[in-house]
């Protein structure tokens, strides 16, 4: 009785292991499937590695230093630089 317990219960085992390999091979197939952002010279990705939205690509070096000489020139940077130098 006891071993047809044990040979019951490891078929059982076996069964649902194969079930759930099954589903987890379809599921992941479909995840699988290549898009045009992976592939050599594809368009750049849109999202983020966090599933948020990428941030816009396209400013230059001088559009940046400019950005910072305008912030210089206005004050900003000076606000950030009080507001984040610190509680020492």
């Amino acid at each position: 009785m006891k071993k047809a317990l044990i040979i019951a219960g490891g078929l059982l085992f076996a069964f649902a292991l194969q079930a759930q390999a099954q589903d987890a091979d379809t599921q992941t197939s479909a995840q699988n499937q290549p898009n045009a952002a992976d592939s050599v010279g594809g368009q750049p990705s849109t999202m983020s590695m966090s599933d948020g939205p990428a941030a816009p690509q396209g400013l230059t070096r001088a559009d940046v230093y400019q950005q910072l000489i305008q912030s210089q020139k206005n004050g900003e940077a000076a606000r950030l630089q009080d507001l984040f130098k610190g509680g020492n």
